[in-house]
């Protein structure tokens, strides 16, 4: 396999590998920069850990229900790839507390190159948010990837995770277990999931919010 292609599979199977930053709105004319690490489960030298994937981005809020967002992926950038991740975030419902949760539809375009071969693969997610004391979050969601080559490979999965909200800060921690009908068991490296299924990912991620984010 070439390097490009290499890119482009290493791309598909790690395309969830970003916190769910989409699931606050952030308000008309306010902006966040935020930070992820973690990634898939692996198993290195007999020791289960998340695969050290760094991704940096930020959002700006066009209205109050929409933002547009932007991620790149530092790890690839290390072995010479480039990976960015442009997308937008809208709210269908924003709720600022109670049963009734903030849905977030988030679409985004992973574009990969090794700068012989280029790789783009769409990614869709939805979620629900739950405000706890007015400032943190819980959330719920699925994360939907599609892989465009031979086969293609739609790759949709669970999501779950928290933030606890500290000032102008925001401290992430997710668990995405993508592709759970995939036996993963013939792949290397040895990716722990359950029953050799999918890709189950850990995640954690700061953020810091810019003007007068909720």
């Amino acid at each position: 396999m070439g390097a490009g292609a290499l890119a482009g599979a290493l791309a598909l199977a790690l395309a969830a590998c970003s916190t769910t930053h989409a699931v606050r709105p952030l308000g008309r004319g306010n902006a966040a920069l935020n930070a992820s690490l973690g990634g898939p489960l692996v198993q290195v030298g007999g020791v289960d850990i998340p695969a050290p994937i760094l991704t940096l981005g930020g959002a700006y809020g066009l209205r109050d229900d929409l933002e547009v967002t932007a991620h790149a992926d530092a790890t690839a950038g290390l072995y010479g790839d480039l990976h960015l991740e442009p997308g937008v975030a809208y709210h269908p419902l924003i709720r600022q507390g109670g049963p009734v949760p903030t849905m977030t539809v988030a679409g985004s375009v992973h574009l990969i190159t090794d700068f012989d071969a280029a790789r783009v693969y769409p990614q869709i997610t939805l979620a629900a948010a739950w405000r706890v004391r007015h400032r943190h979050l819980i959330y719920l969601g699925v994360d939907n990837a599609v892989g465009f080559g031979s086969p293609t490979r739609v790759l949709i999965g669970p999501l779950c995770g928290g933030e606890l909200r500290v000032g102008r800060f925001g401290l992430t921690l997710e668990a995405k277990w993508l592709a759970p009908y995939y036996d993963v068991a013939p792949t290397a490296p040895t990716w722990i999931s359950p029953d050799s299924h999918g890709y189950l990912s850990v995640l954690f991620g700061v953020t810091r919010y810019l003007g007068e984010t909720p």
